[in-house]
């Protein structure tokens, strides 16, 4: 037998298997935190905070503390806060926390937060549980189709709830990108109607439109998305079918 190559023994290959198996640890806390208020009280401090600190900050009960110490000290390892143990003479160290610059991606009005509350939301990471069936399926269905028993966009209009989650992801989610185009793109000045075919609630339009006036937008979407979307000057409207949808992308 030959040795084994660095890096593919026994012992580093089950801690990578082990690493892949918890992995979804990592952002169940990161929804916890954020679900909590943890990082906007983390963000809006001003100052490093102890996790009896942030836990009172957030309202939470005052043994909330170890768990909020806890779940801080895994972020802490993964660089999305900072954390640094203060001397107390002799007594147990306390650690103070402060946002590390991912951080603020996660709190305050540009915020990836709603995206991550959406994609871990029970009913729709709960769908992910049919990934076998829908491989084994052969029928084309996906797996939220075979969770659902509908396409995803159909499903939304029968649940406003998690409807009103995806609306509320998207606009964040538009929100940063669209305003990073709009700081290198230069190719609205000659346009004078756009049209945003599945635009949600409008976010991406209005971004858009508030800065060059010369154009008119039209946003289409599916009848429980424009629901939701408010009225916005230089905005029109327009309802779209889910047959129409299918035809288009059969």
């Amino acid at each position: 037998m030959t040795p084994a190559a660095d890096g593919d023994d026994d012992e580093t290959t089950c801690i990578r298997a082990l690493e892949l198996i918890f992995t979804f640890v990592v952002p169940m806390t990161l929804k916890a935190t954020i679900k909590l208020g943890l990082l906007d009280a983390l963000t809006g401090g001003g100052h490093a905070l102890t996790a009896d600190e942030l836990a009172a900050a957030a309202q939470l009960p005052a043994e909330a503390a170890s768990s909020v110490d806890r779940m801080l000290r895994l972020l802490a390892s993964l660089d999305v806060v900072k954390c640094a143990p203060t001397d107390t003479g002799g007594e147990a160290a306390v650690r103070r926390y402060t946002p590390a610059p991912v951080c603020r991606w996660f709190a305050g009005e540009r915020s990836l937060a709603p995206l991550a509350m959406f994609l871990l939301d029970d009913d729709y990471l709960s769908t992910w549980n049919q990934l076998p069936a829908a491989v084994a399926g052969g029928d084309g269905q996906v797996a939220f189709e075979k969770a659902r028993g509908m396409p995803m966009f159909e499903y939304m209009g029968t649940n406003r709830r998690l409807n009103t989650l995806f609306n509320q992801a998207m606009v964040q989610q538009s929100t940063v990108v669209i305003g990073k185009l709009l700081e290198r793109f230069q190719g609205f000045d000659g346009v004078s109607v756009l049209v945003d075919v599945g635009g949600g609630t409008g976010a991406t339009l209005e971004m858009i439109t508030s800065r060059y006036k010369n154009i008119t937008g039209v946003n289409f979407d599916l009848p429980h998305v424009i629901a939701q979307a408010p009225s916005l000057p230089g905005i029109e409207i327009n309802i779209f079918i889910i047959s129409f949808l299918t035809l288009i992308f059969q």
